[in-house]
């Protein structure tokens, strides 16, 4: 039983491992170094491939039922974080058309600097509900009790 609950846990921790890795560490990295687009491109693709991975092994078959049921709900986490990912580059679109049609550049600049700061927030706070989801859904795994999706 212990193996299953561990089994059914990892879901959450890789789910866990892409947050504190691509969504706090890797930013926090960008905006203290001069590299902040290669670093903050490489914490997109690299928060992608774990939630493709996640998807994967949501719909490969498990031997148990109670762990193919995390990997699911894990996946469902994953979701979120992609409708946000969503809606901040809805933010960026508009933003980038509004700085498009100032006539100066400097407008553009600031334009832009603001709606990207803007469109963070739907991420962010989309990362902090996700730590308090996926920190519940682990405990709850590893005592072998399934989550509430």
């Amino acid at each position: 039983m212990k193996t299953i609950n561990r089994q059914a846990a990892a879901a959450h921790e890789v789910l866990m491992m892409n947050l504190a890795i691509f969504h706090l560490l890797l930013p926090v990295a960008a905006l203290s170094s001069g590299y902040m687009t290669i670093v903050l491109t490489i914490s997109l693709i690299g928060s992608l491939l774990i939630m493709f991975y996640i998807n994967y092994r949501s719909r490969t078959g498990h031997q148990d039922d109670f762990v193919a049921l995390n990997w699911k709900l894990a996946w469902k986490r994953c979701r979120l974080l992609l409708i946000s990912y969503a809606i901040a580059a809805l933010i960026m679109l508009l933003g980038l058309v509004l700085a498009l049609i100032q006539p100066d550049h400097g407008m553009y600049s600031i334009i832009l600097v603001v709606f990207s700061r803007i469109a963070a927030v739907p991420i962010v706070l989309m990362v902090l509900a996700l730590f308090v989801m996926a920190t519940t859904d682990l405990s709850q795994a590893r005592q072998g009790v399934m989550a509430k999706p």
